[in-house]
C-alpha cells in the first residue's frame, strides 16, 4: 500500500476516478417507464450502463484498462512508468472513455437518470487529469537527462578596470 502513496497525484486522482466510474456503472443509469393497459398505471424498470448500447459495456471495459495500467507500478515496482509517452497511453484511454460515454448517452437517450450524468462527470475528470498530466511531462520531458557538461578549460578572471591612458606620443617635459 506504501507504493501506492508515492505515487505521483495524477496518477491517484486517475486511479480514483476511473475506480468510481467503475461503480457508478453499476447505479441505474436510465429509469424506463412502459404504460400499462387497464389502469393506466406505470411499469417502470432500472437500467445500469451495460443495458441497451454495448457502449457502456466498452466504456467498463476502458476503465478497467486504466485501473490496470495506473495500477502496474503499484504492483511490480521493477516498472518505472513515469514519463511522458505512460501518460499519453492514460490519456489516450481517457478520451476513448469520454468518448464511449458520450455516444452511450446519445444511443440510449431516453429516461436518463443523474447516474449517467455522474458517469459522464467522472470520465470527464479522468480524461482531463490524464490531459494535464501528458501536458506536464512533455514541458518537462527533457530536464531528467544530465546537463552537458561545463568546460574544464579555466577562464581568466577579469582584470580591473584601467584608467585612461597617458599620451606616450609626446615627450616628458
Amino acid at each position: 500500500m506504501r507504493r501506492f502513496w508515492h505515487r505521483p497525484l495524477g496518477s491517484k486522482l486517475v486511479l480514483v476516478c476511473s475506480l468510481a466510474f467503475l461503480l457508478v456503472t453499476f447505479a441505474p443509469w436510465q429509469r424506463p417507464c412502459a404504460a400499462s393497459g387497464a389502469g393506466g398505471e406505470n411499469i417502470c424498470g432500472w437500467r445500469t450502463a451495460y443495458s441497451g448500447s454495448n457502449f457502456g459495456t466498452y466504456a467498463a471495459l476502458l476503465a478497467l484498462a486504466i485501473l490496470v495500467w495506473e495500477l502496474l507500478p503499484v504492483l511490480s515496482p521493477r516498472l518505472s512508468m513515469r514519463g511522458w509517452p505512460t501518460a499519453i497511453v492514460s490519456a489516450i484511454l481517457g478520451v476513448a472513455l469520454v468518448v464511449c460515454v458520450l455516444v452511450k448517452m446519445i444511443d440510449d437517450n431516453q429516461f436518463q437518470t443523474g447516474w449517467a450524468w455522474i458517469g459522464l462527470a467522472l470520465a470527464l475528470a479522468t480524461m482531463l487529469v490524464a490531459l494535464i498530466r501528458v501536458r506536464y511531462r512533455w514541458g518537462i520531458r527533457g530536464r531528467d537527462r544530465a546537463a552537458p557538461a561545463a568546460p574544464s578549460t579555466p577562464q581568466a578572471p577579469p582584470s580591473a578596470p584601467r584608467g585612461p591612458e597617458p599620451d606616450r606620443d609626446v615627450p616628458p617635459g
